[in-house]
């Protein structure tokens, strides 16, 4: 090996690296920034119903909706938003589901059984 293709390789090797940093950082930011500017909610079970608390929203900002997990029986923890590729299940050490609505309408929640359901708005 020569030291020009050494040289490369360890070139290739160190902005692998800084692009790594850079964008680890980056997605960092943006999630802290999205926090601190997002739509608060408050999801519960109530009926066999999922009850969010405001259920209107507004496009393009984010969503944190806060399970209440005490008011969430069984298959209620695992969440479908569909319209927005949302899957997740929420526990007590992970009560936080966090989007941003690109698109406006009604939208169906439900459970992964499609036991629990409910629906909310983007305006």
């Amino acid at each position: 090996m020569t030291y020009k293709n050494l040289f490369f390789g360890v070139l290739t090797l160190a902005l692998i690296i800084f692009a790594g940093i850079f964008l680890i950082r980056g997605e960092n930011t943006t999630s802290n920034e999205a926090a601190e500017n997002a739509q608060i909610v408050r999801l519960s079970v109530e009926g066999g119903r999922y009850i969010l608390s405001p259920s209107e929203f507004k496009k393009d900002v984010p969503i944190r909706i806060e399970a209440d997990i005490s008011k969430m029986p069984g298959c209620s923890k695992s969440i479908v938003i569909s319209a927005f590729n949302l899957r997740k299940v929420v526990s007590g050490a992970d009560n936080v589901i966090e989007f941003t609505p690109t698109k406006t309408g009604t939208f169906n929640i439900a459970c992964s059984m499609n036991m629990y359901r409910g629906t909310f708005t983007v305006v």
